[in-house]
């Protein structure tokens, strides 16, 4: 098992930075107290719509993931501490970690959006041709493939 990038421990739960996914777990007791018995949750990268965190003042901060599917809080601090995708949090140690966490996520966002498959039109005519000769493809399949690949 990969050790965690970035680690803390959050009012309701911790939370664990890893390459390409975050995992929060509510083994801590106020975890079970505010989200029962939910266990463990990884969240990749890829899934991840939306970050937020809050700085730690007269109330608590936390970091908030939204993910496609999700029901996050939109009602502020207090119904936070229920969702099931953020980690509240008191102090600001846990405040700089979770800054760290969103930045690393964004950045890993990033060079996957800018560094995505690269691929040649004229290669995959190729092996599309290929497959046809070979029967795997029919002719009506052949021109679908082909135009979509063309961008038609």
């Amino acid at each position: 098992m990969p050790e965690p990038i970035v680690s803390f421990k959050g009012r309701n739960g911790r939370l664990e930075l890893y390459e390409d996914y975050v995992r929060i777990d509510r083994g801590t007791v106020m975890g079970f107290l505010l989200q029962g018995l939910k266990g463990q949750k990884d969240i990749y990268f890829d899934s991840i719509t939306s970050i937020q965190v809050k700085k730690p003042g007269m109330m608590v901060g936390f970091i908030q993931f939204s993910i496609p599917g999700g029901i996050e809080s939109k009602k502020g601090v207090f119904s936070s501490l229920e969702d099931e995708n953020t980690v509240s949090f008191a102090d600001m140690d846990c405040y700089e970690k979770a800054l760290h966490v969103k930045e690393h996520i964004e950045r890993c966002r990033s060079r996957s959006r800018t560094t995505g498959p690269q691929f040649s039109v004229a290669e995959e005519l190729e092996k599309l041709t290929a497959l046809k000769k070979k029967g795997v493809l029919t002719a009506e399949e052949f021109k679908s493939m082909k135009r979509r690949l063309l961008g038609q």
